[in-house]
C-alpha cells in the first residue's frame, strides 16, 4: 500500500513537471522550483475509481464520484474531455490526502505551489470547464480543512482522494448528438 502512495505522489510530480516544461514561454523568466505556470492537465487514466451518473434526462447534471487513490484534476479533465463540455460549472467535497494548491503570482505570471501532504477535508471545490485551446480545461479553486480546523484554500493543481470525492457538474450547453 505505501508503495502505491509513493507511486501516485511520484507520478503526479513528475506530471506537474511535465506540464510546467511544456508550458514554458520563452518570453518569460525561469520560476523558482515551488512555482508551475498555468498548464492543461495531461494526466489520463489516473482516476480508475471514477464513476458518472447523469441526473437529468432534459439537461446534463452529472454526479462524479472518486476513490481513494484517485487523482480529482485529472480525473475531472478525463470526464470534461470524454462528455464534450464546453461550458459548465462544478462544485464537490469530499478528503484527500495529498494537496497541492496554487496561489496566482502576478508578477510571475504563474502559480506558487503549496503542497498539503496530510489527510484533510475538501470543504469546497467550485469551479468551471471552459474551452481553452479547442480543448476542455478545468479551473476549480478549493479550500480544504486540516485536522486542527484551520483551512488553507487555493487553485487546484492536483489532489490525490484520501476516503471520497463527490462532485456535481452541470453543463450549460445541451448534449451532444448521439
Amino acid at each position: 500500500m505505501i508503495r502505491g502512495v509513493f507511486a501516485v505522489l511520484s507520478l503526479s510530480g513528475v506530471l506537474v513537471g511535465a506540464l510546467a516544461a511544456q508550458t514554458k514561454a520563452p518570453d518569460l523568466p525561469k520560476l523558482p522550483d515551488d512555482y508551475v505556470r498555468r498548464a492543461p492537465i495531461t494526466a489520463r487514466g489516473l482516476a480508475p475509481g471514477m464513476q458518472v451518473k447523469e441526473l437529468s434526462s432534459t439537461g446534463r447534471t452529472f454526479k462524479v464520484t472518486m476513490r481513494k487513490g484517485d487523482e480529482v484534476a485529472a480525473g475531472l479533465t478525463e470526464f470534461a474531455e470524454k462528455n464534450h463540455l464546453t461550458d459548465s460549472r462544478l462544485t464537490g467535497i469530499g478528503a484527500l490526502n495529498h494537496v497541492v494548491l496554487g496561489w496566482y503570482d502576478p508578477e510571475k505570471r504563474a502559480y506558487k505551489k503549496n503542497a498539503i501532504d496530510e489527510e484533510c477535508e475538501l470543504v469546497s471545490l467550485t469551479g468551471n470547464v471552459a474551452i481553452e485551446n479547442g480543448k476542455p480545461f478545468v479551473h476549480a479553486h478549493v479550500v480544504v480543512a486540516l485536522k486542527d480546523g484551520t483551512t488553507r484554500g487555493g487553485h487546484l493543481l492536483e489532489a490525490i482522494v484520501a476516503v471520497e470525492f463527490q462532485g456535481f457538474v452541470v453543463d450549460s450547453d445541451p448534449a451532444p448528438a448521439k
